[in-house]
């Protein structure tokens, strides 16, 4: 080992920004608390940290949309969405814990 050389360089994560797409997806499970829960609590986390926290402005317009849209087909197709819902909410939240990508299946943009 040379002495001179540096040592390797860590990929640094700032912890204020890396888990807000998390927080965001997480929220969701809040439909099963409060009715529409799934919508406003991702729109609360969105509408005060839009403007601070880019990352937060961009993947929250993709889950409050997701979650829009997804809020739609349910009705559309009377109820049976639902377990669709559930799964992709799922595996969206666990794509999130690793910090993997994730594009929300079937979403129209009300929020650009």
């Amino acid at each position: 080992m040379n002495i001179d050389s540096p040592p390797p360089q860590i990929p640094y994560s700032n912890p204020d920004t890396s888990n807000w797409r998390l927080y965001l997806e997480l929220l969701a499970l809040t439909g099963f608390v409060f009715p529409f829960g799934h919508i406003l609590g991702p729109l609360v986390l969105w509408l005060n940290k839009k403007d601070t926290v880019p990352q937060v402005n961009e993947e929250g317009k993709k889950v409050i949309n997701y979650h829009i849209s997804w809020t739609l087909w349910g009705v559309l197709t009377c109820g049976l969405g639902f377990l669709a819902w559930i799964v992709i909410t799922l595996i969206s939240i666990i794509k999130a814990a690793n910090s993997q990508p994730f594009k929300h299946p079937w979403t129209i943009a009300f929020l650009k």
